[in-house]
């Protein structure tokens, strides 16, 4: 006898079995249905939990991608003013890549949004978000043209003085 052959025979006589328990015990298939239909609405529950943390999350990570976005187009203003086309490019660069990211965590949140309650079981949350981070080199190189203009405005100073 093969082993999927006696797994299906198996499988058979259970099913045969719970059919002639549930016919000699009637109320028994009731609360059998009703202890499913429980089961699948706690199971559909916990997902929403899990759906509703995770819509939070990314309504909190966008505020602070929309703070990002804001904060890197001024930059960019900024390294322009100060003729740094360089460092403008990686500014704009940056902001754009804070967009999409941002655009991906907008459409997550708009399907959670609009999912039907049948569909909240069927529909894992996910985890993993985070506000797109900012690459070190672009960091220093911001900093380093922070500290380049403070110098040029103490030059301008001690020149008027």
């Amino acid at each position: 006898m093969t082993s999927q052959h006696w797994l299906d025979d198996l499988s058979h006589r259970l099913d045969a079995w719970l059919d002639t328990w549930l016919a000699n015990h009637p109320g028994q298939g009731a609360l059998l249905e009703e202890e499913e239909r429980n089961a699948a609405q706690s199971t559909g529950t916990d997902h929403w939990i899990r759906l509703r943390q995770e819509a939070r999350q990314l309504r909190n990570l966008l505020l602070q991608q929309g703070e990002a976005i804001q904060l890197w187009r001024q930059r960019q203003e900024e390294a322009l003013r100060g003729h740094n086309s360089t460092l403008a490019h990686q500014c704009a660069d940056h902001e754009h890549r804070c967009r999409l990211e941002g655009q991906v965590m907008w459409e997550r949140l708009e399907m959670i949004g609009s999912l039907p309650p049948e569909a909240w079981c069927t529909t894992a949350a996910r985890g993993g978000w985070q506000v797109t981070e900012v690459p070190a080199f672009l960091q220093q190189a911001w900093s380093n043209f922070v500290v380049e203009q403070q110098l040029q405005e103490l030059r301008r100073h001690a020149g008027k003085g």
